[in-house]
């Protein structure tokens, strides 16, 4: 347990710092986002660094189990999608009108893709599933192991409400925290059906990240109130249940970390 609380108290250390600075200076500078956004990555390799060649051997051993079924893939890639398309579907019944325009960019899919991997997901997924996720699954089952990597993964964000620039500002936090429980449970159950890999974790993040960033679902970027943001999130919610139930029953993993 010392190692969990060592990593939460590094990461919010480093994390808070960076975007600390950003808040006091009314700076909405990206280089402070970016280094604050790094907090979970840097705080592992730190204290793994610190245990040894070994444990950081370890910890980077994710980025190369890329051997899995070919359904984990296309979840990670485009369940996220599936559930934002179903929720602006609701939406549109209850006569919501969000900016369809905003999202006819197929050609900036990839580039969207491809700068939040680098410069968002790459500073967070080695540190909340790579270290964080792995430590707390040897002591406890996947569905409390995903819901407490869910909330210290909620809270880190709470800064990002009063950065300038950021969009977190327009998003309720209700919403928002039951779609990132839901996704820690998500992530947790493609961690122990990948055979715990840090490749497919960074694909499944960075493909939700994407699709908030096409998708017209938060408010002030394309949607017209926050409900389809909510939708969104009580639909991703429903599949964490499903995949939460059959993590409990012990039939949703094959990986190591089962």
């Amino acid at each position: 347990m010392k190692s969990v609380i060592s990593f939460i108290l590094l990461t919010f250390a480093i994390s808070w710092s960076a975007w600390g600075a950003a808040i006091a200076t009314g700076s909405d500078a990206a280089g402070w986002r970016i280094a604050g956004t790094f907090g979970p990555t840097v705080a592992a390799l730190i204290l793994c660094g610190r245990a040894g060649r070994a444990e950081t051997g370890r910890l980077l051993s994710g980025f190369l189990r890329l051997r899995a079924p070919a359904h984990i893939y296309a979840f990670a890639l485009f369940s996220t999608a599936a559930v934002g398309f179903a929720a602006l579907a609701i939406d549109g019944l209850l006569g919501g009108s969000p900016d369809i325009a905003l999202s006819a960019r197929p050609a900036m899919i990839p580039v969207m893709f491809a700068w939040v991997l680098l410069f968002s997901v790459a500073g967070e997924e080695t540190g909340w599933r790579g270290y964080l996720l792995a430590r707390l699954l040897e002591r406890t089952g996947p569905v409390r192991a995903g819901l407490a990597v869910g909330f210290a993964w909620g809270a880190w964000h709470l800064p990002l409400w009063l950065l300038p620039g950021n969009f977190h500002a327009a998003i309720p936090p209700a919403p928002f925290l039951v779609q990132i429980l839901a996704m820690s449970i998500l992530h947790t159950w493609l961690w122990s059906r990948s055979g715990d890999s840090l490749f497919i974790a960074h694909l499944f993040h960075a493909a939700s990240n994407t699709t908030l960033g096409i998708l017209p679902l938060l408010p002030g970027e394309g949607a017209d109130s926050p409900r389809p943001l909510a939708i969104a999130a009580g639909l991703a919610a429903i599949l964490a249940c499903i995949v939460a139930l059959r993590l409990a029953r012990g039939t949703g993993t094959t990986g190591r970390a089962a």
